[in-house]
């Protein structure tokens, strides 16, 4: 198993003649893409971890009768990012990860990759890295290898307790962001129209909660609506484990 800071290719570029074509070897992995994120609300979210010492992965799921959809994986390897797999007969179909390069620095650079998958093989691969290389075949099939031997092993990970049990119910609480207070955990503050102040622990939110953890300024006095819930977790320092109140993920309604 490797870690989720991983070698990156710059994809060639794709010219107006070959746009028709670029979006047609592309089409079926978009629309199942869009599937699974519109019915991921209806779908049964299960978490779980895999490890593979030194590094440890949090896992989060989408079943379908059974059926992992899609997964999302986060390591604890400084400054890793995230990988989500949007899966087939739960093998790769689609792969989007991100992470930030230079992630101790006051200006992290946030990369981005999107990999296609046709009959087990990364077919496409895109990023925003301006400084990577072109890769060759060799490099392709590798990170093919690495990507779809993750998955089965996450996969197995989420499955390996007979049926996958569901996660705690989450809540949409509708506010203003009143910013990111740092402490041993990052906590996320907002005031609710009634003027209640509400603060929730920052341990494993999605990408549209790490956005704003990267300038907690500029969005803050936005009207937004969280999505959390209630879990115990291990927390340290406190001696143990205690029931905490996380923020999973962020949308914003309105302005100021």
């Amino acid at each position: 198993m490797k870690t989720l800071h991983f070698l990156l290719a710059l994809a060639a570029g794709i010219g107006a003649p070959h746009l028709a074509q670029a979006q047609s070897d592309t089409a079926h992995h978009r629309a199942i893409y869009s599937q699974i994120n519109q019915q991921e609300k209806s779908l049964q979210r299960v978490t779980g971890t895999h490890r593979d010492d030194p590094l440890v992965f949090e896992l989060t799921g989408w079943m379908e009768k059974g059926v992992l959809r899609k997964i999302v994986a986060k390591s604890n390897e400084d400054g890793a990012g995230t990988e989500e797999y949007y899966l087939e007969n739960e093998k790769p179909l689609f792969v989007y990860s991100t992470y930030s390069r230079n992630h101790l620095s006051a200006t992290p650079l946030r990369i981005e990759n999107r990999l296609y998958f046709k009959e087990g093989e990364i077919f496409k691969w895109l990023t925003n890295d301006k400084d990577a290389g072109v890769l060759h075949g060799e490099d392709y099939a590798a990170e093919g290898e690495r990507l779809t031997a993750n998955c089965a092993a996450f996969v197995a990970a989420l499955k390996s307790k007979g049926p996958a049990k569901a996660i705690a119910p989450t809540q949409v609480t509708e506010g203003v962001f009143a910013g990111i207070e740092e402490g041993d955990y990052a906590h996320w503050n907002m005031r609710t129209a009634a003027g209640k102040e509400l603060s929730w622990f920052v341990l494993r939110p999605d990408a549209t909660v790490e956005k704003v953890l990267e300038n907690p300024k500029a969005f803050a006095g936005r009207k937004c609506k969280v999505t959390w819930k209630e879990s115990t977790e291990d927390i340290p320092e406190v001696g143990g484990k205690m029931k905490v109140q996380q923020i999973l993920s962020v949308e914003w309604t309105g302005g100021k």
